[in-house]
């Protein structure tokens, strides 16, 4: 049975986690499970890729952080910025039908913060707020809080490089499609020490 994440608010205002009830069916999906433990076996023929990343593209550094409060601040103090919006992206009760982890629909929730560059580059940072299935929750469990993916935009290129990378041997984690564009998760930490982020534009 799926429980909902209830939100209150800190005394600063901040909302907080009061209460977690996970949908155990999820955790214990053995698809899942299997996925999420898979090996990397990357095309042996694999060579220079037809549609290459452009680092002139390269847009975004997400982070995986425990208290996106208090980092945000630091950031935004070290870059001498000011302090971004914290939003909380809560998915637990509204499932997105075009949000897909390892293929499956799951649901999760997230607060999100962007400390946007003038020349247009984000660092992102990312607080995940249950313990419900995620591309956040996988990469903790084995590493730990740190970079999660780099981001670059390929424009119309998109379905071309994702299908490349595939063809390549890497999994895709991650599949968001929306009106606006997408966002897809490339399983490249085994090979890389990091996610790719592949999307159309900033």
């Amino acid at each position: 049975m799926m429980g909902a994440l209830m939100m209150t608010s800190c005394n600063n205002g901040t909302p907080k986690t009061e209460e977690v009830a996970k949908d155990t069916a999820q955790v214990a999906d053995p698809e899942l499970v299997a996925a999420q433990n898979h090996k990397l076996e990357l095309n042996p023929n694999r060579g220079v890729m037809a549609n290459p990343l452009d680092l002139n593209k390269f847009i975004q550094i997400a982070i995986i952080v425990e208290d996106i409060e208090a980092a945000a601040r630091e950031w935004s103090q070290l870059l001498n910025v000011p302090m971004p919006e914290i939003k909380v992206h809560q998915t637990v009760d509204t499932t997105d039908p075009n949000l897909m982890y390892y293929g499956k629909n799951y649901k999760y929730g997230l607060k999100l913060a962007s400390i946007m560059a003038p020349q247009g580059f984000i660092i992102e940072l990312h607080q995940i707020l249950d313990d419900n299935p995620s591309t956040y929750n996988e990469f903790i469990k084995e590493h730990g809080y740190g970079v999660h993916h780099l981001g670059f935009a390929v424009g119309d290129r998109r379905d071309a490089v994702v299908n490349e990378l595939v063809e390549r041997g890497y999994p895709k984690r991650v599949e968001h499609i929306y009106p606006s564009g997408s966002w897809t998760i490339i399983d490249s930490e085994q090979s890389l020490g990091v996610n790719l982020n592949i999307k159309p534009a900033m």
